[in-house]
């Protein structure tokens, strides 16, 4: 879909330089298209900071147990 938008050059050019692309139809889709992936990353992590979505992690916990006893077994064999 195209649309007509009024932007002051200046805006333009920052634009541009923003995105790295020295078109400003692509440079505008970039900025558009990364400015809505930020937005949805936001709401994603505003809900797990929420506790309104949280992921069980057993194997990373599992894995740190192991990290911890394996650096306490190495730590009591360094003092001996």
């Amino acid at each position: 879909m195209k649309i007509t938008v009024d932007l002051p050059e200046s805006d333009l050019r920052e634009i541009c330089l923003l995105t790295g692309i020295g078109k400003k139809g692509p440079a505008i889709r970039k900025l558009v298209t990364d400015s809505l992936m930020l937005r949805k990353r936001a709401e994603i992590s505003a809900k797990f900071v929420s506790g309104e979505w949280s992921a069980e992690l057993g194997a990373v916990d599992t894995s740190r147990q192991a990290d911890r006893r394996s650096a306490q077994t190495l730590a009591e064999a360094w003092n001996d």
